[in-house]
């Protein structure tokens, strides 16, 4: 019984009440103080990062496109290894038959591939249409994010 006795007699003492705390300048300092450092590291920490949020959003806000292999070493990946997550994630596949890759249409509606044809003129005179996938600067950038988040888990 004795036992029961002080186990709920330390429960109550470890029960914190707010009132008390905020009666008590020596809590409140050393609750200030902690929020406070922590407050300034958060403040730091935005500091640093905030220059690559600017060009990360300045990149997401440019024209034009580059080609798969171009992207693949601007976010300074192999290219193989662009093109294999491009078709896991079900950006871009092959028709069947069909060497060149295509883009789904709900990535290029969304801005972050599109085609582009090209007329080549061959050896014998002729002319031959060829259309390539492009990553637009909104797709580098989620690509970015996404090698982000796989590299982090």
């Amino acid at each position: 019984m004795r036992v029961i006795k002080r186990w709920h007699e330390l429960e109550e003492a470890n029960k914190a009440d707010p009132m008390k705390a905020l009666n008590d300048p020596e809590t409140m300092r050393g609750l200030l103080l902690s929020y406070s450092e922590k407050v300034i590291n958060l403040q730091n920490e935005n500091q640093e990062l905030k220059p690559k949020a600017e060009a990360l959003d300045r990149i997401a806000k440019s024209d034009g496109s580059i080609c798969i292999t171009n992207a693949a070493k601007d976010l300074q990946i192999r290219p193989k290894d662009l093109f294999q997550l491009l078709q896991s994630k079900k950006w871009i596949f092959r028709r069947q038959g069909s060497s060149t890759f295509t883009a789904y249409q709900d990535k290029i509606q969304q801005g972050l591939l599109e085609h582009k044809i090209t007329v080549v003129s061959r050896s014998d005179g002729s002319e031959k249409q060829t259309e390539q996938v492009r990553v637009t600067s909104k797709g580098i950038t989620k690509l970015s994010e996404m090698l982000a988040v796989d590299t982090a888990v």
